[in-house]
């Protein structure tokens, strides 16, 4: 008889506790962390509940965790040992379950009322071509966000770790008589009218920097009033993904756009504020009225305009792309993720949208030598119902990241929401129950969420030591608690298994 994960509440907490105590060490090797302790969205969930904004359709939910983690400050690469760490130290009660004695362990999980009548999962040690566990790994489900890890290892592909995005002003021409100067939007979603974040080391680029470097440099010209052009042109094709429900942009996203502001907010400072039509416009008009401040009179309004070959006045660069990645992954960031698509388009030579990224992702993965089967998206973040990902295909990308021989696409890994401590794996109570609060601090994984669909897919390293990945897909679930309470459960078990070592 197969052995479950021993160890009640009590030995539990107490192995946590202990845990907490020796993680010092553990810290930096864990991921990006600020302070000591790496903050996670639940402040973000508690000021939603004050500001409450429009509720989305019933084909999506609310982005669980949108406010930003913080980031740290550390090497390019990271050694694939050390970015995967765990985040707590010290020993796990129990002797664990051996390889053999997984399916067993693991069969009657799938078999949990709140996962519904579709369930797939798939568990592989990444030094491995094969799988440890599988059931229904190879059918097709939607993702939901945990399309998300597909669309960062083949940006951090596309790209490189050290990436910026650059938003700049050049000079333009008009018949005004007054000097003309265009914005020229590079494809950061994050541009921000909103002061500096906590973080220290993930500061998105800021409006009123540009404004004022602008202002600056025209008044060393002598140029006291403009006429303002704003360019978004980097993207193409629709603003709006054809699956997408109509609600999404309640909170969910915005319309894609190559110059925006704050993802497109309506209300900047509120993470689920419902989102602008025309988020190039909006974001041009917020840097007239900086302009103004700084002293530059905008002559008339901001009007759309080719940004030519005139000289540069001014520019403001994004976090690196590592950075971005972790961001997008910790807090489930689909403005974000829907740029990364373009800007993967960009580097792989197709046209900056929707199907041209989803193609120049294929190719991003295929150059890395994986196997497509499984995978038929139709956009970056998983939003579309209309998305499939096979659970073995997730497995495969997560190997991938996990690979010493690919450093560059670590932050893949090391952006992974931590069990109980970050981004949306920090909310709703999870892991804090006496069948998951084992893994706590174990387990890291993208979550995914949409009505009716519950998906986890990430990383663990078992009782042996042993590194672990796995994806948890239910795309028929009829109560989203109980699938979540269904998926942390089997991830748990993982974080108790013996699974690295051989046969028992």
């Amino acid at each position: 008889m197969a052995r479950q994960v021993p160890g009640t509440l009590p030995t539990a907490i107490v192995s946590a506790a202990l845990g907490i105590v020796l993680a010092a060490g553990c810290v930096w090797a864990a991921g990006p962390w600020s302070g000591g302790q790496r903050v996670s969205e639940r402040g973000g969930r508690a000021r939603a509940v004050v500001a409450p904004v429009a509720q989305a359709s019933q084909d999506s939910i609310a982005p669980s965790s949108p406010a930003p983690s913080t980031r740290s400050v550390g090497p390019t690469h990271v050694p694939a040992g050390a970015a995967l760490a765990p985040v707590l130290a010290g020993d796990k009660a129990g002797s664990g379950l051996t390889a053999a004695e997984l399916a067993g362990a693991l069969g009657p999980l799938t078999a949990q009322p709140g996962f519904g009548k579709h369930v797939g999962i798939a568990v592989a040690d990444p030094a491995s071509p094969g799988l440890l566990f599988d059931d229904h790994a190879a059918d097709g489900f939607a993702p939901a966000s945990t399309n998300k890890v597909v669309t960062a290892v083949a940006a951090l592909a596309a790209l490189g770790p050290d990436d910026q995005f650059a938003t700049r002003v050049v000079q333009g021409q008009n018949s005004t008589g007054s000097a003309g100067i265009v914005l020229v939007g590079g494809g950061d979603p994050t541009l921000s009218t909103l002061g500096p974040t906590a973080d220290p080391a993930y500061r998105p680029a800021s409006l009123d920097d540009l404004a004022a470097r602008t202002a600056q440099a025209l008044a060393a010209k002598g140029v006291k009033s403009v006429t303002l052009g704003y360019d978004a042109s980097v993207f193409a094709g629709p603003a709006l993904n054809p699956t997408w429900s109509p609600g999404y942009t309640d909170g969910n996203v915005a319309p894609v756009a190559g110059l925006m502001t704050d993802e497109g907010r309506a209300q900047p400072a509120v993470d689920l504020s419902a989102r602008v039509s025309d988020p190039a416009a909006v974001a041009a008009a917020a840097f007239a009225q900086r302009l103004t401040a700084h002293g530059v009179q905008v002559v008339g309004k901001p009007v759309p305009a080719a940004a030519g070959t005139g000289p540069e006045v001014a520019q403001v660069t994004s976090p690196r792309l590592a950075d971005l990645v972790e961001h997008m992954l910790t807090v489930s960031d689909n403005d974000l993720a829907e740029s990364l698509l373009r800007h993967v388009a960009l580097a792989d030579g197709k046209p900056a949208t929707f199907q041209g990224g989803v193609t120049a992702v294929r190719d991003q993965l295929t150059k890395l030598g994986l196997d497509l089967t499984g995978l038929n998206v139709l956009d970056g973040s998983g939003l579309s119902r209309d998305d499939r990902i096979a659970p073995a295909f997730l497995v495969r990308v997560l190997s991938a990241a996990a690979a010493d021989d690919h450093p560059d696409l670590r932050a893949a890994l090391t952006g992974l929401p931590v069990a109980g401590f970050t981004g949306t794996l920090a909310e709703d109570g999870r892991y804090t129950t006496q069948s998951t609060l084992a893994g706590a601090g174990l387990v890291r994984a993208k979550t995914g969420s949409l009505t009716g669909v519950v998906t986890l897919a990430g990383l663990v390293r078992d009782n042996s030591g042993q590194l672990l990945v796995f994806a948890l897909m239910a795309d028929q679930a009829p109560d989203a608690a109980a699938a979540r309470g269904a998926v942390d459960r089997v991830a748990t078990v993982l974080a108790g298994c013996g699974c690295g070592g051989g046969a028992g």
